[in-house]
């Protein structure tokens, strides 16, 4: 309706947004980390519950959307065998940045998450990059018989010459699905661990992640923030590959979002292990909402 426009009415199909969505529509990595398969289906699905949401101006939060650029790149092609897909995200997330566009990188499994860094890392060089993943899990696994795996990307990225473990942080991350040998592993990188029971004990998880990207920002050039969507309690996300009763609320996935968004020094986020097989509309709106919380981010920056 021409006095209600939504957010799909500006987004436009390319690659030159100052915001460029794109799609990796692969689970072959959750599979082999002995996941349910399903969240292949992520970015279709999350596109389809974009249609008619979000206002372009948000009179609540006094933002208007209208000027900012805003771009679909479609998805990495869904045939190709996975450490190909790892190849052509890299490429494609390196042209958006080159661009000088934010991608917001919708999967698929969590294995997407060391491409996405990879490119990150090719187009500062030698500059300082940060990373902040919100998870239940670490993602410090080793690889299995030499392969890439939804557990494995930020072990990667930790044992990549490039980046330093004092700017990774694990954000929302709980002890009854974290191994001991893995937070050692992560302690022993310099990395460092942010637990949700303790996120929790002031009851402050915007407050602890603004702080958490505050640090990290200030140290680095560019920042990418990792979210998984199993880091939200299964009653607000109950589509994903490995739900949890316990988690980050959904209004606060929104505003971690937002936040996100808001800080200059974040050039890259991806969302991942939506599974529309397990549930699809619940999972997928808050999946949507995202994407939309994350614009008003970017269309409200101050530059540094």
């Amino acid at each position: 309706m021409k006095d209600d426009p939504r957010l799909a009415d500006i987004i436009h199909p390319g690659t030159d947004g100052n915001v460029v969505l794109l799609g990796f529509p692969y689970d072959e990595g959750v599979a082999r980390n002995g996941g349910r398969p399903g969240a292949r289906l992520g970015p279709e699905k999350m596109r389809a519950w974009l249609r008619r949401f979000g206002t372009v101006y948000n009179p609540e939060l006094g933002i208007d959307l209208a000027p900012l650029r805003i771009s679909d790149a479609g998805d990495i092609d869904p045939g190709l065998p996975l450490e190909q897909a790892h190849a052509a995200l890299i490429a494609k997330v390196k042209d958006i940045l080159q661009a000088g566009g934010t991608p917001f990188v919708v999967g698929g499994g969590n294995d997407q998450s060391w491409p996405n860094a990879q490119a990150l890392l090719d187009v500062h060089e030698s500059r300082p990059v940060g990373a902040i993943n919100v998870d239940a899990h670490l993602d410090v696994r080793p690889l299995i018989d030499g392969k890439v795996h939804s557990g494995s990307p930020f072990r990667l990225l930790l044992e990549d010459a490039r980046f330093s473990g004092e700017h990774f942080i694990e954000f929302a991350t709980q002890g009854s699905q974290s191994a001991k040998e893995h937070v050692e592993y992560v302690c022993r990188r310099d990395g460092h661990i942010h637990w949700l029971s303790e996120i929790y004990m002031n009851d402050d998880a915007l407050g602890w992640f603004s702080a958490a990207l505050g640090r990290v920002a200030w140290n680095c050039d560019a920042v990418f923030v990792s979210f998984d969507l199993d880091s939200v309690r299964m009653a607000d996300a109950p589509g994903v590959s490995a739900p949890s009763v316990m988690g980050l609320r959904g209004s606060e996935a929104l505003e971690i979002a937002r936040i996100a968004g808001q800080n200059p020094k974040v050039q890259l986020f991806d969302l991942s292990e939506y599974n529309p097989e397990i549930e699809e509309e619940r999972t997928g709106r808050l999946a949507a909402s995202m994407f939309y919380y994350f614009c008003l981010g970017v269309a409200s920056r101050k530059e540094a």
